[in-house]
């Protein structure tokens, strides 16, 4: 059958299952690799919880809850709480047919997220990855949202918004890092042996963007 279809996806998952009931955990981890894109689920109320948005998600999505990777539920401050995930393309299609999923009472809108950009987590530039990073800098404690060490940007109280590297290229800084107003984590590609040269995903329509807040 063709690869990264529903089918296809159905018969990885059950022999990753039949590998995982015969092999002992101790001593074999059984994984597959699986394209997946981000998604946020919107409009969740206060009794849901992630490990019922993930069920619900994998329920309509047609894949195993192990292959969904959440975040944290958050509350925008309009009140909205909603939860970021990685889940399988195939999963993705079939919840952005109609836009919704059912969680608990809820029907919750999906919204596909925007891709990210290749970034490197130790300098925070774009363009490369850290295993390759020779910008001589550790901002890997930094805050997204205001720059400031030991905290994630999801819990960041920060009155204002401070990017750390359009402070430091000496550009507007009043955004988060990696948002749309953000001209200094551009970076330059750092190149690989022969030549190539990392680059990040291509942004596809009709998506949106939202701060970075489970990058950290």
């Amino acid at each position: 059958m063709p690869p990264g279809t529903a089918d296809a996806e159905k018969s990885a998952d059950a022999l990753a299952e039949k590998l995982r009931s015969v092999l002992s955990p101790d001593e074999v981890q059984i994984h597959r690799p699986t394209k997946c894109v981000e998604i946020r689920v919107m409009d969740l109320d206060d009794s849901v919880s992630s490990e019922e948005v993930v069920a619900a998600v994998a329920s309509e999505g047609g894949c195993s809850e192990g292959a969904i990777r959440p975040g944290v539920v958050v509350r925008f401050a309009n009140g909205c709480r909603s939860l970021w995930l990685s889940c399988p393309v195939v999963a993705a299609k079939k919840l952005m047919a109609t836009g919704r999923v059912k969680v608990g009472w809820i029907s919750a809108r999906v919204l596909l997220l925007e891709p990210r950009p290749l970034r490197c987590y130790k300098c925070l530039e774009g363009g490369h990855m850290v295993a390759v990073c020779d910008r001589g800098v550790d901002r890997s404690r930094l805050c997204f949202r205001c720059g400031q060490p030991d905290h994630k940007a999801r819990e960041c109280t920060a009155a204002e918004a401070n990017c750390i590297l359009c402070s430091a290229a000496g550009k507007t800084a009043t955004h988060v890092l990696g948002s749309k107003a953000c001209r200094g984590g551009k970076g330059r590609p750092v190149k690989r042996m022969g030549g190539a040269v990392t680059k990040g995903p291509v942004a596809v329509s009709q998506r949106i963007e939202v701060p970075m807040e489970t990058a950290q």
